[in-house]
């Protein structure tokens, strides 16, 4: 398994763009690392198919690919509208039903049957991600009226934004506990959960997922206003957070994006979990053979924040370019990684600025009797990397767990990721600079097999860092860190 140009992760939505076996496999050699699969949108049995698809591209290619199902949630969309798009205009009436209508500028049916009960006069409801504004004038029946405050184009099946309105119900659905089975089932490695507002919507995740005997890695989107209230919690529950910036920028006033996105991915490192950011990040490319020079930045600015992966939706699940997409994702991320790896030599910068270690010899003494030594011999391993040029760390690990928190200081070299547990492999795929081995078996020495692991990608008199610790051959063993140059 050959290793990537660049260390942030790429996360491409898979839809009729890019599910063909060729398209997939282009995708994975261009450089993605998950494929997103949106089950807001297909049935099961097109589920089913790519999920086929994108196995048999990961054994062609040999490059390791994570498979996330994305759980729509509560989502709330417009019904059929016939004929579409609709023009409404600012001043008009506009009616939304939970009665099963054919939709028109004047009355359309939307999914969320319990709208009428938890809305009042005065709220505001957001369509069409904020693109379109009604103010309620009242709820009576199965019908909320309301008046067109910002007017706009509206098709079928278009979202619905209730910022700041309890609606009463869990992020996981009835249907969300189907697709949660469904994909299980066929062997996806994470799911991430829509609409999460407290700890206890990744619960009910977790708790359907153990009942169907899996232990996927679960995502928690950050979209709506009250999971930022309750982001601690969530943080400490879910394995990895999304910044899902379309249904958030509604939530929340767009000019405090840019500031939430920064704190999510600050505290996301901290705690040593994942961070994704997510929607229009090369919107464009859509349409366009290159993004715009804003949305070139965007990602490079997200990369150097922290994010451990950049997620495409429609530009590869719908756009003309979804092969393009991917690889301008990769050649940012490239580009942005050295220059940030040239910073940290020059003593410009930390991997990241929100996570200050302690001294080395403060934290090696808190490795001895810290409860959670993992966290302290990270720090010690960002030490060392301060001031040991090195090829790369070796890992060998039985939850990811270490892996994850060398990962949280973005380092310059590759973390090797040793485990003889294939998922906590493929849960390693959201890590940044991660790059997981599955082992049939323990090696006798680490030395010997890290010195072989670098000859065969190609690196000679170099030293590496090997992180050792309790293990099935030597289970009463400490935490350590070892130094080994690796002969030519």
């Amino acid at each position: 398994m050959t290793l990537r140009e660049h260390k942030t992760k790429i996360i491409a939505t898979i839809g009729p763009a890019s599910e063909s076996p060729e398209m997939l496999e282009r995708l994975i050699r261009a450089g993605m690392n998950i494929a997103r699969l949106n089950f807001s949108h297909g049935d099961f049995a097109q589920h089913a198919e790519v999920i086929a698809r994108i196995r048999a591209a990961e054994r062609t290619t040999g490059h390791r690919v994570a498979i996330m199902a994305d759980l729509p949630g509560p989502k709330m969309r417009l019904g059929q509208i016939d004929p579409e798009p609709i023009q409404l205009r600012a001043g008009d009436p506009f009616t939304l039903t939970t009665e099963k209508i054919t939709g028109s500028a004047q009355r359309a049916t939307m999914t969320f049957e319990r709208l009428p009960a938890v809305v009042k006069p005065g709220d505001h409801l957001f369509l069409n991600d904020g693109l379109v504004q009604l103010a309620v004038e009242r709820a009576s029946g199965s019908d909320v009226v309301c008046r067109v405050v910002v007017g706009g184009e509206l098709r079928s099946r278009k979202g619905l934004n209730l910022p700041g309105i309890d609606l009463g119900i869990s992020a996981f659905t009835d249907h969300d506990r189907d697709c949660l089975a469904f994909a299980l089932e066929k062997g996806v490695d994470a799911v991430s959960q829509s609409f999460v507002e407290t700890a206890s919507d990744i619960e009910a995740v977790r708790s359907a997922s153990r009942a169907l005997g899996r232990q996927p890695f679960v995502v928690a989107k950050i979209e709506r206003a009250g999971a930022l209230a309750h982001f601690d919690e969530i943080l400490a529950a879910a394995d990895g957070i999304m910044v899902a910036r379309g249904d958030l920028g509604v939530e929340v006033p767009i000019e405090e994006i840019a500031l939430r996105q920064k704190e999510l991915i600050r505290k996301a490192n901290l705690a040593g979990r994942p961070v994704i950011t997510a929607t229009q990040m090369l919107e464009s490319m859509v349409a366009n053979r290159l993004p715009t020079r804003a949305e070139a930045t965007d990602v490079a600015n997200a990369i150097l924040d922290g994010t451990d992966a950049v997620m495409l939706s429609g530009e590869s699940a719908m756009g003309k370019y979804p092969e393009e997409s991917v690889a301008m994702l990769a050649r940012i991320a490239a580009a942005t990684e050295a220059s940030r790896a040239a910073a940290r030599a020059n003593g410009a910068g930390r991997a990241h600025p929100g996570v200050a270690p302690p001294p080395a010899a403060r934290a090696i003494a808190a490795a001895a009797t810290c409860p959670s030594a993992t966290r302290a011999i990270a720090t010690v391993v960002e030490q060392a990397l301060e001031t040991v040029p090195c090829a790369a760390v070796f890992v060998p690990t039985r939850t990811g767990t270490t892996a994850r928190m060398i990962s949280r200081y973005k380092p310059s070299v590759w973390i090797v990721a040793l485990s003889r547990e294939s998922a906590v492999c493929q849960g390693l795929a959201f890590s940044y600079g991660v790059h997981a081995v599955d082992l049939a078996e323990e090696p006798e020495r680490w030395r010997d097999y890290a010195e072989a692991w670098l000859r065969e990608h190609g690196v000679i008199g170099s030293v590496a860092i090997l992180v050792a610790g309790p293990s099935k051959r030597n289970p009463d063993a400490n935490h350590r860190l070892e130094f080994m140059r690796v002969e030519a």
